[in-house]
This record gives C-alpha cells, sequence and structure tokens, in this order.
C-alpha cells in the first residue's frame, strides 16, 4: 500500500489523498466525500481507516477536500452549492480513473451530507457501480413507531425502578423530533426528501449498481431496525443489490475504535463481494 498527495481539477484547487493498493492493477476505484465540515480524514479518521483497508484488498481510494474545506481552495464563480458538489466528485472520480484506469468499476461514498452528495452524485455518472452510505436519509414508519413506543416504555420502567439514570434532559417529541428534550445541534442538516431519495434509488436500479447502506444508533429518532429500509421503499425491488447494515450500538461519528473497525469490516465485506461478482 502506498499513499499520495494529489491537487486535481480546474486549478488544481481540490487536495487529497489517493492510498494505492500493492499490486499494479487495482480491482476497482472508491471515492470519499466530506462529511459535512469534516476534512478528508473523515470523522475520527473513519475515511483513512476505510481507504487503508479497500487497498489491502485490492482497491484504490481517493478521499479529498471539497472546494473551501481542509486543503482545497473554494471556487471564485457562485452557483448552487450541489452543482459545485458534483462537479468536484467528478473531478475526484476523473482524477482516481486517470491514475488507475485498470479498475474494474467506481464506488463513491460518505457519512451522513457526504453519503447523500455521493448518492446523488452516482445518479449523473454511469462509471459508478456502488455507493457506499453511512447514516444517510431515513424515514419514520409504522415498525419504527412500535418499536420506539416498546423502548421508551422499557426505558421509563427501568427508571421508575432505578436501574436506569437518564443524562439527557427530557425526552423530545417522538413525532416532530421538538420540545424540551430536543437535542441543541450545532449544525442543522436537512437530509433528502423521499421523492428525491426514490427517484435515485430507481435510477441505481435500473443500472444495476449496488448500495451499501449503514445505520447507527445516532439516527435512532427515525431508524431502528434493519428491516426498515425496505419498509421505506415498499415498491422498490431490492433484490441481492442492496445491503443494509444497523449498529445500534455505535453513535454517529463512530467515536471508538472498536466501532469504526465494524463499520471498517462491512464496507469492505460489500465493496469485495461487488468486485468478485
Amino acid at each position: 500500500m502506498t499513499e499520495l498527495c494529489c491537487q486535481f481539477g480546474e486549478h488544481e484547487r481540490l487536495a487529497g489523498i489517493v492510498t494505492q493498493p500493492a499490486a499494479a492493477a487495482a480491482r476497482g476505484l472508491c471515492v470519499l466525500v466530506n462529511a459535512g465540515m469534516v476534512a478528508k480524514s473523515g470523522p475520527w479518521r473513519l475515511y483513512v481507516e476505510v481507504a487503508r483497508r479497500l487497498a489491502h484488498a485490492g482497491v484504490a481510494t481517493l478521499r479529498f477536500d471539497l472546494g473551501g474545506i481542509g486543503d482545497s481552495r473554494r471556487e471564485q464563480a457562485d452557483g448552487p452549492l450541489r452543482e459545485r458538489t458534483a462537479l468536484e466528485i467528478r473531478a475526484a472520480v476523473d482524477e482516481l480513473a486517470r491514475r488507475h484506469p485498470d479498475g474494474r468499476g467506481v464506488i463513491v461514498g460518505g457519512v451522513c451530507s457526504g453519503a447523500e452528495d455521493a448518492l446523488r452524485y452516482a445518479e449523473q455518472d454511469p462509471r459508478v457501480t456502488g455507493v457506499v452510505l453511512i447514516d444517510p436519509f431515513s424515514y419514520r414508519t409504522t415498525g419504527w413507531r412500535w418499536r420506539h413506543a416498546a423502548f421508551r416504555a422499557t426505558r421509563r420502567a427501568l427508571r421508575a425502578v432505578g436501574i436506569y439514570e437518564p443524562i439527557a434532559a427530557p425526552e423530545a417529541d417522538a413525532d416532530t423530533g421538538t420540545g424540551a428534550g430536543a437535542p441543541r445541534r450545532v449544525v442543522s442538516y436537512k437530509y433528502m426528501e423521499h421523492a428525491e431519495s426514490s427517484r435515485i434509488l430507481k435510477a441505481l436500479f435500473a443500472r444495476r449498481a449496488r448500495l451499501l447502506f449503514i445505520y447507527t444508533g445516532g439516527q435512532h429518532d427515525s431508524f431502528n431496525h434493519a428491516g426498515q429500509l425496505q419498509q421505506m421503499f415498499p415498491d422498490l425491488p431490492f433484490e441481492d443489490r442492496v445491503a443494509v447494515e444497523y449498529f445500534a450500538h455505535m453513535d454517529h461519528t463512530q467515536a471508538f475504535a472498536s466501532d469504526r473497525k465494524e463499520v471498517v469490516a462491512a464496507i469492505e465485506r460489500s465493496v469485495d463481494t461487488w468486485l468478485t461478482r
């Protein structure tokens, strides 16, 4: 495995790190997109760990900073943020494909907003054959409400006998996510609407692309069971094109090394399966 700094895109204003496998030919290519304002290392260096693990599996990875984040300069021209982001992801894919023209397919992915930016981009580029999404959009279902109600009832019963002591403020409203107990957010991110995610998934399924969804306990206010994903899109034929991993014990940014190890292993399993078939 080798790691190289690179600059690419218009006026070479974008900066990234290419992690290459030891073998001359790469089995596949992977581009990781910033999670919010976190630089190319990813939350708690998650992207570094993913890139190095994939390199051992024969996959070349480029983790880079979008314009204005980390080491990348912001483009001077104004324009819609989503359009600029898509152009920058395309520049990253082009750069990695130029370095490794032998790669069998392109995988894009990220955490939270990075996951959704990757998914939006995947719809536009037929070279993308796989998408890795960590804590992207999620929509409450009937099953979520029953499970959440059972969880709250159990927690209240434990509290009543002194086994459970709450650390946070009183609970937020289960339907709106607001109220006295709603968590205070430093940054508010609006996840994509169901109509948009459904349209993109249909387009990717038509291309026979593969997707890995990883959800953590950090999404418990809207996602609490691996089977919920199919319930969110009952009309879409998931078949064997979608894998779901649900890690209820983890927080949104996987702060513990043991948690990141599980996430990285899940990504490697799926990517290896995609490139083997």
